[in-house]
């Protein structure tokens, strides 16, 4: 059996994994060895972004340190549970953030995504039982067992509990990383941590690529969990913020995501290989001429992608897509047939 750790963090603008692994490594790395006790696995992996090499050395560091200590290895502290861990460096492909395509990677395969069932606690690594969670996941499992998990679950709200990491960009006057209760107003993160925008922004694109675009009149109605963001038709996921000024136009930066799934597309299935290539197109000829966008063929490219592909990178690139046509139209509908 196996531990996995996805510290793959691929995403623009977020940077909480690279926080953790810089500054708080045993976290990380006591929570895999914990998780290894619990699930009785003896090998810990940590994949991670290879744009980090700061965090690929102090992990490894504060690995050998254990090691020295006798807290890794065989009969740890004479209690018959071996463990240890082995590090990989990742080589910037950001569909390795995808856990099964992360798990081929290891394997020395070509990073491509799995068809599932089986899922990885089946027949994973190496098509052994493999658990998979994310670097922030991981950092959280020593204070539960220290704390208890009622406590944990008693901050929060609702199934949205503990804290989070947010990472607020340089559009903000206070930009850097935050850690806030799950349930906070998103208006507290803006106006009171981040103090508000340094110049007039549009959108708030948060959760990465594939999270939801926010219009800023409705950072009021949002708080920090899962719940508010699903009921409005967005996305929280790792809440990282990246901010769209006023003067960037939708359509183009629209046009960019497609093409950073397209580009980002390990290629298997065909409605996010072909499909992301033929919205980019689509979205290029718009800006550039006479041409206007049908439509109902834009709506069934979005559709197609949304429920034929076999992961979230086509599968969840529809999402803000359907934010900017719903709450941009009079700044799009320019580039579309009028029907």
């Amino acid at each position: 059996k196996f531990i996995v750790c996805n510290a793959d963090e691929g995403d623009p603008g977020a940077y909480s994994d690279r926080y953790l692994l810089e500054k708080q490594p045993h976290s990380v790395l006591l929570g895999m060895m914990i998780a290894g006790y619990i699930a009785g696995a003896d090998t810990g992996v940590i994949y991670i972004r290879g744009e980090y090499p700061e965090a690929i050395s102090i992990t490894q560091e504060a690995i050998d340190e254990l090691h020295k200590q006798g807290l890794l290895g065989q009969q740890i502290l004479g209690s018959g549970f071996n463990y240890n861990f082995k590090v990989i460096g990742a080589q910037g492909a950001y569909i390795c953030g995808e856990e099964t395509a992360l798990l081929s990677s290891i394997e020395g395969q070509r990073p491509e995504v799995r068809v599932r069932p089986p899922y990885p606690v089946q027949q994973g690594l190496f098509n052994k039982p493999t658990v998979v969670n994310n670097v922030e996941t991981l950092a959280c499992i020593p204070w539960i067992i220290k704390n208890g998990g009622a406590s944990f679950a008693s901050i929060g709200t609702g199934r949205s509990t503990g804290t989070k990491l947010i990472s607020l960009d340089g559009y903000f006057n206070k930009p850097g990383m935050y850690e806030v209760d799950m349930g906070t107003p998103l208006s507290v993160v803006v106006n009171e941590l981040g103090a508000g925008f340094r110049s007039p922004v549009k959108a708030m694109h948060i959760g990465g690529p594939l999270g939801g675009l926010v219009p800023v009149e409705k950072i009021n109605d949002l708080a920090v969990d899962f719940e508010s963001f699903s009921k409005n038709g967005f996305l929280l996921g790792h809440a990282s913020v990246v901010c769209l000024p006023e003067n960037f136009p939708i359509v183009k930066y629209l046009e960019h995501l497609f093409r950073f799934t397209a580009h980002e597309s390990c290629g298997k299935c065909f409605p996010c290989r072909i499909g992301s290539t033929r919205g980019a197109e689509m979205l290029k000829k718009a800006q550039g001429g006479d041409y206007k966008i049908d439509r109902t063929l834009f709506n069934d490219l979005i559709e197609t992608l949304e429920i034929g592909s076999l992961c979230a990178l086509g599968g969840g690139l529809p999402l803000p897509v359907k934010n900017a046509l719903q709450y941009f139209d009079k700044e799009l509908s320019s580039y579309f047939k009028k029907s």
